[in-house]
C-alpha cells in the first residue's frame, strides 16, 4: 500500500479463502489484481498478465516469515527448515 502514489489510488482490499488458481481466473477476467510469489508465475490464463512491483528505487520486495510448532514431529519439517536456511540465509551483521 505504501508504494502507491496517493491515497486516492488505494485499492479496496479483499481476502478470499480460495485456491491461487481461482484467484488467477478471477483476475484474468477483470476482477481486480492479486499479489503472487515469483515462484507462482508459471501458470498462465488467457488475459492474465504478471507485472513486477516497482517504484522509483527499483523492484520492491515483500518479506516472509516462517514458524513452526515445537511439538511438530513431521520428518519433512527438518528438511524443509534446512532448505529455507540454505536458500534464504539470515543476513549477517557486522559489529
Amino acid at each position: 500500500m505504501a508504494k502507491l502514489v496517493s491515497s486516492a489510488d488505494r485499492p479496496k482490499l479483499e481476502r478470499h479463502d480460495v485456491s491461487r488458481g481461482i484467484i488467477k481466473s478471477l483476475v484474468s477476467v477483470g476482477f481486480g489484481v492479486s499479489l503472487v510469489a515469483e515462484s507462482d508465475i508459471g501458470a498462465s490464463f488467457s488475459g492474465l498478465v504478471y507485472r513486477e512491483i516497482r517504484d522509483g528505487s527499483g523492484p520492491s520486495r515483500i518479506g516472509y516469515s516462517a514458524y513452526w510448532n515445537e511439538n511438530n514431529d513431521n520428518p519433512a519439517l527438518v528438511g524443509f527448515l534446512k532448505l529455507l536456511g540454505e536458500r534464504y540465509p539470515l543476513p549477517t551483521t557486522s559489529v
